[in-house]
């Protein structure tokens, strides 16, 4: 019998065709793999954060300043942090009793501007503690352990009212007779400012501008700062990590 030799193109293309089976599989294996949650690039330009309790916040586009990244929260008026800045890595949080320049318009607001400096404090611990970015925070610094490294958050109420419930019978709703809060706050590490802001809450909830004439002037006020606290963690918690990119 006579020896025929292979063919050389079909040999060729044989196994041409098979590297090209061999490649397309490690392709669509790499398609396949799940890409990571969270990167170091994707959470520095992410705009919008899925929250633990599947809200979608939005802490806004960021731009370079003073050393550090001016953000343009749609929940503050000013925010700025240190660059490099993630709130991780420090062994706490104490936050200072709150001070206050602001001018009181009469006597009546005395207390309740007291209760918004108590209440402050007491309800930044309570949802930074949930979101679990700080292992400890403390409200006095002789609470502060030895040698932990801890940053200290210092806020001032720089103008208030204490609102009224005749103006909002008749205005409540586009924002007359509401309380007003704004307040100025900075994080410190050692002694420089790392995170600095700037808000104001005046009666930001459905049920003060629909209802507030029947509601007490205190009761929009914790509303209002409750507001802010939530705002300022759902921030801290984005930039930290505890929240994914969307």
């Amino acid at each position: 019998m006579k020896y025929t030799p292979p063919n050389k193109t079909i040999s060729i293309l044989t196994l041409s065709a098979l590297a090209a089976f061999l490649v397309g599989c490690a392709s669509s294996g790499d398609k396949s793999a799940p890409a990571p949650a969270r990167s170091e690039t994707s959470s520095r330009v992410a705009t919008k954060f899925k929250a633990d309790d599947g809200r979608t916040i939005e802490i806004g586009k960021r731009s370079s300043a003073d050393g550090g990244w001016a953000f343009k929260e749609p929940h503050m008026d000013k925010c700025w942090i240190a660059d490099g800045l993630d709130f991780t890595g420090y062994d706490g949080i104490n936050i200072a009793p709150t001070l206050s320049t602001a001018k009181l318009h009469n006597d009546e607001e005395i207390r309740p501007h007291q209760l918004a400096k108590e209440n402050l404090p007491m309800e930044l611990e309570r949802v930074l503690h949930n979101r679990g970015v700080f292992p400890g925070i403390v409200l006095r610094e002789s609470d502060i352990k030895p040698g932990a490294k801890v940053l200290r958050m210092e806020n001032t109420i720089i103008e208030y009212a204490k609102g009224g419930g005749g103006a909002r019978y008749f205005v409540g709703l586009y924002g007359g007779g509401q309380p007003i809060l704004r307040l100025q706050g900075k994080m410190i590490a050692g002694d420089k400012a790392v995170f600095t802001y700037e808000a104001r809450r005046s009666g930001v909830s459905a049920g003060a501008r629909m209802g507030g004439a029947f509601m007490k002037d205190e009761d929009i006020q914790i509303e209002d700062i409750r507001s802010f606290s939530l705002d300022l963690a759902d921030f801290v918690s984005a930039i930290s990590g505890k929240f994914q990119p969307r």
